[in-house]
Order: structure tokens, then sequence, then C-alpha cells
């Protein structure tokens, strides 16, 4: 039979409600660090899937003067005004470095900083990457663009410029999760299409959706002299990216047209169905263009 306690005041308990107190004052404890932590928890994944923090605009103009923070901003410059500066016409003979006048913001949309756009802000810290049974850097993996997307060459890997790359990728990414890939990195994934990529019918699309910014040759529009570059990039022929570039592939050109052509698109609001990103992809992905290195 259940026997009584005695109380604070020594008064008799029953033994129910003696091992009920003892059985809150442990618990409520634990209950309260769980609910902490679940909710600490659940406060750093919004903060890392909270797009705003992570994709905004940053004004590099605004540092303050330093050599690190010079080196970040001509890194931006690099980014967003290739040409100029690394570009096949770049002033500076020693450094033109691209094959082409492309933009690294031409395919890393607003300077990187774009959902879904190829950001570069987990770029950083998700490397050194093992890639095909290899370790590479990050310098490494800025050389491939050099010499597939940019049809040029490596640039030296302690040089300024690479060092001025690598400052601006690390500068968007400050704070971001080791380690962890915050949603938006990359393209958005698309779904097969429900029937097979047709060139045909991307060659009609291309004419009424991407021609009269991308021009029906695929050419472009240069910037107005004596700028250097393109205000609208070439999607093939001899001053676009060669056939080993990550955009010459079906796969990647559908899922960047998808979510981000025409311009204004956005991969949470397409402007085209996945099946005509899936055509038009086809389409200029067999266009002509420079060979592989």
């Amino acid at each position: 039979m259940p026997q009584a306690g005695s109380g604070r005041d020594g008064t008799m308990v029953p033994i129910g409600e003696v091992q009920s107190s003892r059985w809150r004052s442990w618990l409520r404890p634990l209950v309260l660090a769980v609910v902490a932590g679940l909710l600490g928890l659940g406060i750093g994944y919004a903060g890392w899937n909270w797009p705003h923090d992570w994709y905004r605009a940053r004004d590099v103009g605004a540092l303050p003067r330093s050599p690190e923070n010079d080196l970040i901003r001509y890194g931006a410059q690099l980014i967003a005004d290739t040409a100029a500066h690394i570009g096949s016409t770049a002033p500076d003979p020693a450094l033109r470095y691209a094959g082409n006048d492309l933009a690294c913001t031409n395919c890393h949309m607003n300077s990187g900083l774009k959902a879904f756009a190829a950001p570069f802000v987990s770029t950083f810290s998700s490397f050194p990457m093992p890639v095909n049974d290899a370790v590479i850097t990050l310098r490494d993996r800025v050389n491939g663009c050099m010499r597939r997307s940019m049809n040029g060459r490596a640039m030296p890997p302690s040089g300024r410029e690479m060092e001025a790359m690598i400052a601006y990728i690390r500068f968007v990414g400050v704070g971001s999760p080791q380690g962890v890939r915050i949603p938006g990195m990359g393209l958005p994934r698309m779904e097969e299409p429900g029937q097979p990529p047709d060139e045909r019918r991307g060659a009609q699309l291309y004419a009424q959706q991407c021609a009269n910014c991308h021009r029906p040759e695929g050419e472009g529009h240069r910037l107005v002299a004596p700028a250097i570059g393109y205000a609208i990039p070439p999607l093939w022929g001899d001053g676009s990216f060669n056939a080993a570039a990550g955009m010459s592939k079906l796969e990647t050109a559908a899922a960047f047209i998808y979510g981000n052509m025409p311009l204004g698109a956005d991969a949470t609001l397409p402007l085209l169905t996945a099946q005509q990103a899936w055509d038009v992809a086809k389409f200029v992905t067999t266009r002509p263009r420079p060979p592989s290195p």
C-alpha cells in the first residue's frame, strides 16, 4: 500500500505527490533545455535559409580603405567587368588571360549574388572539393572557368588577379555555414522533359523569346566603344564559351535558362516551362563554338 511522505511543514503528503514533485524537479529543466536547443537550431536554420541575408547586394565601395578591402574591390571589378581587365582585348596584353570578352557575371549573375544563377555565397566554404577522384582548390576552379567558359588560359595561382577574385568570393560568403550549401546555390533542379529536347522547337522559341537580346545569330550585343565587353553576351560563335564549358552541356544550359531567362525570370517564378527550357537549351548547345582546350 503506498506510504505517505512528510512535507516541508511536517504534514503528511501522499507518496504519489512526493514522486510527482521529484519527477517535475528534474524534468522541467530537461524540457526547457531541449526546447531551447530546438529553438536555437530552428533560428539557425532559418538564418541559413533566409535569402535576403545571403543574396542581398554588397556595397564594396563602402568598405574602408585597406590592402585587403582594395583587393576585394578589384575582385568585384574583375567579376563584373572582366573583359576590361583580363579579356582578350584588355589594355594590358600581359593580363589578357581570357580568350573572349565575356564577363564572369554573365553566368554568375549579379556578380554571384543571384540565387539559382551559380552564386558565390557558399563557394569559398565549399572548397577544397573532391571532383573525379581528385581534390581541387578554389584556385583550380577559377582557372577551370578561365580555360573553358572564358576560352582562355590559366591565371598565375598567386597573382594579383587570382588573389582578388578569391578575396571577393570570400567576402560575399562571410558568415555562411562551413560545409553547408545554402538554398539557392548552383542552378535550379530540373525535372525530366516530358518529350525529348527538340532543336527545331528550340529554334522557334529562341527566335520568339531570346533573339531580341542575344540576336538572331547568337552574337550578343557589344558595349559601346571605348568600353570593352558585352551588354548581352554571345551564346555561340567565336566570341562565346567553348565546348568544354559547363554551359555547353544540355542539362546545365536548361537549368540556367529555366531559372534565369528571359531576363527578369526567377527560379521561383520562371517565364518558360521546363520543356521550353530544355528545347531552347538543345538549340543553343548544338550551335558552333570554340572547341575544347
